[in-house]
């Protein structure tokens, strides 16, 4: 009987050590590409030293747009220049079971490990509960949420949305009067 005790609880311990190598390994923060990704943490401490608007790409590993969004809009070299150069840009898996810590709390994903889709406690707060894949959070300065967009956008699309944030012009311009003076770089 000991022996048996024994065996599960070693068997959940590699369980539980190869879940987290797994997540922190699939950490899309690491991912290479033009835009240089940040943690949430990294970003808001950033942040506090030279303020800039967070934009945070809400995804899952198993969200066919979400990975259609990585490759095609953030791979593109104007949307990543204009990303890296005007926000901090932050990559969080709704899924992931690493910590966010923020204004004094802690979000952790409280299913257990091996749950099928198991929602992040950070994703849930930040998306206000409508969980759709990918969705764009952008954050001012002082790291309140200005706009969720959800969806998959191409570049040509996305391009707009962006400049639209974090040039600033959402504080005193109306999207449709930002979006028919818009002219794109990216065709």
């Amino acid at each position: 009987m000991i022996k048996k005790v024994l065996i599960a609880l070693s068997v959940a311990i590699v369980v539980v050590i190869a879940q987290s190598f797994i997540s922190n390994s699939m950490n899309v923060s690491d991912e290479k590409g033009p835009v240089k990704w940040y943690t949430f943490s990294e970003a808001v401490e950033l942040q506090k030293k030279t303020p800039k608007p967070i934009m945070v790409d809400v995804y899952t590993q198993w969200c066919g747009p979400c990975k259609m969004m990585s490759k095609n809009t953030f791979g593109n070299e104007a949307i990543a220049k204009y990303l890296n150069e005007n926000f901090y840009p932050v990559k969080f898996d709704a899924e992931t079971f690493d910590s966010v810590a923020f204004n004094g709390y802690v979000f952790k994903n409280q299913n257990a490990p091996g749950t099928p889709r198991p929602v992040h406690d950070f994703a849930v707060s930040i998306l206000d509960g409508k969980l759709s894949y990918p969705s764009i959070v952008f954050l001012n300065e002082q790291v309140q949420r200005i706009q969720v967009v959800v969806g998959y956008y191409q570049a040509p699309q996305f391009e707009p949305i962006m400049k639209y944030f974090g040039s600033g012009k959402y504080k005193d311009t109306k999207w449709e009067d930002f979006e028919k003076s818009f002219t794109p770089e990216i065709k």
